[in-house]
C-alpha cells in the first residue's frame, strides 16, 4: 500500500498543504520550508505511539491555540492488491475504513468508481486538540470520511484505526539526529525485533556466555590487588550473616538477560588486531547502523509481504557523498514507499526528476511541486530537457535559493560561479568582505541563450525568478519578451548596451590591470598585453586567433588572477552583492531602469 495524498492543516508552520506522493518522493526546499513538518505529520499518522512525541502548543500553528483549533492530518491510502473491497475485510467493512476512489491521471478522490483504472482508497486522519483545562493535547487517529466534518472529537460514530492496521503499513522514520552507538545489540528493542522476526534468538550462545561468566577461570576477586580487599569484606559479612557470603565480582548480572544487555556492538577493520566498539568510531558509521539494521528489517517484511513505508530525514548526515547515491538506491530497493527530505542537491538528483518535489511556504500555505511533469518527450526542447537531466543537480541547487537567477547561457553561469570562489575564499569576519550572492541566490545553467523558456518552465517551482540577459540585440529582446509576457518576472536584470559577460569580466579585471596581466603572464599561452586584448581573447571562440570562449581552464585562470587582487576581488564582490539586492527585490544604484523605459528592466551601472 501507497499514500497517494498527504493533506495537512494547522501542524507547525504549516496553516494548509495538500501534498502528492509517489512511490518515492524526495523534499528539498530551503529552511523552515516545511519538509520535517511533513516527515512528523506522517510520524504522527502512521507512527507507533513509542515513535512520536507529545504534542504541545508550538504544534499548532501560531502557537497558542483556541478551544475551537485543530489539527488534521489526512492520507489517502491505495494500493489494495486486486483493487476489490471484499478482498481487504480488515479495512473495508461495516466498523472500518469508507470505500473510495483514486484517480491516479487527475490526482481526485471519488466516492464511486468511475473509470476501470481508478485505485481502490480510503482516508485515514488524525485530528488534534488543545484542552485548556487540563494544559494537555489530546489527540485521534481514526478513518476519515466527509471533509464537512467540523469535529471528530464531537462526532459519536467517528471509527478508530486500530493499532493492527498501522502495524500492518510498517511505518519508520529515520529522524535527522542520530547518536545510536548501541543500536545493534539487545539493548535496541528493534535489533530484537530483527532477532525474534527471523527465528535467530542464540540462545545456545548466550547460555553458554553465562556459565562462563558466572564462573570465570579468572575471577577478579582472586587478583592478589583486590583479594585483602575482598577478605575483609567478607570477614565483615561474616559477623553479620550465618550463611557466611562471599563476594564475587562478574562483568553482568550472570542471567541471560543480563548478559543480552551488556552486549556491545564492535567492529574490527582490515589490518587491525582488535574490534573497537561503535561509540569509538565516527558519527557515520554509527548513524549508519539504525538504517542498515532497519533495512534488514525491511527485507524481512519484504519476504513475508508485509508493507515497509520509510521516511528518512536528510540521509546526508554523516554520510559521504561517494556513499550516498548506494543509500538511496538501497533504501528504494527495499521500501514499499519512501519519503525522503534533504538539503542536499546530490541526493536529489538521485531519483527520478519527476519524485522530487519542491517545498515552497507563503504564509503558512505549503505547496509541493514536482521538479518535473511527466515524461520529457521528443518536443520538448533539449535545452529544457538539460536542466532536468544533464544539470538536474544544477537546477535542484539553485532552486533551494531566495531568489533564482537564469543567465543567458550556461557561459554565464560558469563565471558567476567562479566570481563567487573567488570573493568567497577571501572573506572574513568584516563586513566589509561579506558576500551575499551565495548565501540569497542560485544561478540557473542555462542552455543555448533559452532564457525565455527556462523562465516559463520554472516559474511554477519558484516565486522569485529573475532572468539576467545580455546587452545586445538579442539580450534586449529577451527583455521585452519576458516583461510583455503573461506573467512577467517582477524584476529583469541586463548588462549595459554592448555588454556581454565577458565585458563584466574586463571590468572587475580594470580594478587591477596591472597586477591581472603579471598574474596570468604565465598561466595563460601566449600571455596578453593587457586587459582589452584578453577580453577580446576570452569573448571569441576563434582558436586560431587564441581565442578562449568555452575554455575552462583560462576561465579559471582568471578567476584565480581576480581571487588573488584585493582590488578585483573588491570590484568582484561589489558587483555579486548589487546582484544580490536587486535580484531580491532591493535598491542598488548598481542595478537602476532607464529613464521612461520600463520599470521591471533594471540595467547595471559600472
Amino acid at each position: 500500500m501507497e499514500i497517494a495524498r498527504l493533506e495537512i492543516e494547522n501542524f507547525r508552520g504549516i496553516r494548509e498543504a495538500s501534498i502528492a506522493f509517489g512511490r518515492h518522493s524526495v523534499l528539498v526546499g530551503a529552511n523552515n520550508a516545511g519538509k520535517t513538518t511533513v516527515i512528523e505529520a506522517l510520524a504522527l499518522l502512521f507512527g507507533r505511539d513509542r515513535m512520536v512525541r507529545p504534542l504541545t502548543e508550538h504544534d499548532f500553528f501560531g502557537g497558542c491555540p483556541a478551544p475551537a483549533d485543530r489539527i488534521r492530518i489526512v492520507a489517502t491510502v491505495v494500493g489494495f492488491e486486486g483493487d476489490e473491497p471484499a478482498d481487504h475485510p480488515g479495512w473495508f467493512r461495516d466498523d472500518r475504513a469508507i470505500v473510495k476512489w483514486w484517480d491516479p491521471a487527475r490526482q481526485t478522490l471519488h466516492a464511486a468508481r468511475g473509470q476501470p483504472d481508478w485505485r481502490l482508497a480510503c482516508q485515514v486522519a488524525l485530528c488534534a486538540r488543545f484542552d485548556q483545562p487540563s494544559l494537555e493535547v489530546e489527540t485521534l487517529r481514526y478513518f476519515h470520511d466527509d471533509d464537512m466534518m467540523e469535529d471528530p472529537f464531537l462526532d459519536e460514530v467517528v471509527t478508530p484505526i486500530p493499532a493492527r492496521l498501522v502495524r500492518e503499513l510498517g511505518f519508520f522514520l529515520i529522524p535527522a539526529s542520530r547518536t545510536w552507538d548501541r543500536m545493534i545489540s539487545f539493548g535496541s528493542e528493534l535489533f530484537r525485533r530483527v532477532v525474534a522476526t527471523s527465528a535467530g534468538q542464540p540462545a545456545d550462545s548466550v547460555i553458554g556466555e553465562r556459565n562462563r561468566l558466572r564462573a570465570p577461570a579468572q575471577p577478579l576477586e582472586d587478583d592478589p590487588q583486590l583479594e585483602p580487599i575482598v577478605a575483609q569484606l567478607n570477614a565483615e559479612l561474616g559477623g553479620f550473616f550465618r550463611s557466611q557470603p562471599r563476594l564475587q565480582l562478574r562483568v553482568t548480572a550472570t542471567d541471560s538477560d543480563g548478559l543480552l544487555e551488556a552486549v556491545i556492538p564492535h567492529y574490527l577493520h582490515d589490518d587491525a588486531d582488535l574490534g573497537l566498539p561503535a561509540r569509538r568510531h565516527g558519527s557515520g558509521l554509527v548513524s549508519l547502523q539504525h538504517l542498515l539494521l532497519l533495512l534488514q528489517f525491511g527485507r524481512q517484511r519484504a519476504a513475508a509481504g508485509e508493507g515497509f513505508w520509510m521516511a528518512l530525514e536528510e540521509p546526508e548526515l554523516h554520510v559521504p557523498p561517494a556513499l550516498q547515491r548506494r543509500l538511496v538506491h538501497r533504501i528504494q530497493a527495499l521500501s514499499t514507499q519512501t519519503f525522503v527530505s534533504t538539503h542536499s542537491p546530490m541526493i536529489a538528483s538521485i531519483p527520478d526528476p519527476r519524485t522530487v518535489l519542491i517545498l515552497r511556504n507563503s504564509g503558512g500555505t505549503l505547496t509541493a511541486e514536482p521538479l518535473q511533469i511527466g515524461p520529457l518527450d521528443q518536443a520538448v526542447p533539449n535545452s529544457i530537457r538539460k536542466l532536468f537531466q544533464l544539470n538536474r543537480m544544477e537546477t535542484i541547487n539553485a532552486l533551494m535559493h531566495d531568489a533564482v537567477v537564469i543567465p543567458e547561457g550556461l557561459i554565464d553561469h560558469d563565471w558567476l560561479r567562479l566570481l563567487v570562489r573567488a570573493v568567497d575564499l577571501a572573506q572574513d569576519w568584516s563586513p566589509e568582505t561579506e558576500c551575499r550572492f551565495g548565501c540569497h541566490l542560485g544561478v540557473i545553467p542555462t542552455h543555448d541563450g533559452a532564457v525565455v523558456a527556462t523562465y516559463e518552465e520554472l516559474r511554477r517551482l519558484h516565486p522569485s525568478l529573475v532572468p539576467l540577459v545580455d546587452g545586445d540585440g538579442a539580450g534586449r529582446g529577451y527583455a521585452e519578451t519576458l516583461a510583455g509576457g503573461g506573467e512577467p518576472p517582477s524584476t529583469i536584470l541586463r548588462w549595459p548596451d554592448g555588454w556581454a559577460i565577458e565585458h563584466v569580466v574586463g571590468w572587475i579585471l580594470d580594478a587591477d590591470p596591472e597586477g591581472v596581466v603579471a598574474t596570468l603572464a604565465d598561466l595563460i599561452d601566449p600571455g596578453v598585453a593587457d586587459v582589452r586584448a584578453l577580453i577580446t581573447r576570452l569573448a571569441s571562440k576563434d582558436r586560431a586567433a587564441h581565442g578562449l570562449k568555452d575554455d575552462r581552464i583560462a576561465y579559471e585562470a582568471v578567476a584565480g588572477a581576480v581571487g588573488a587582487s584585493p582590488a578585483c576581488r573588491a570590484r568582484a564582490r561589489d558587483l555579486l552583492n548589487a546582484l544580490s539586492t536587486a535580484a531580491m527585490g532591493g535598491d542598488t544604484p548598481r542595478f537602476t531602469s532607464e529613464l521612461g523605459g520600463d520599470a521591471r528592466v533594471r540595467i547595471f551601472r559600472p
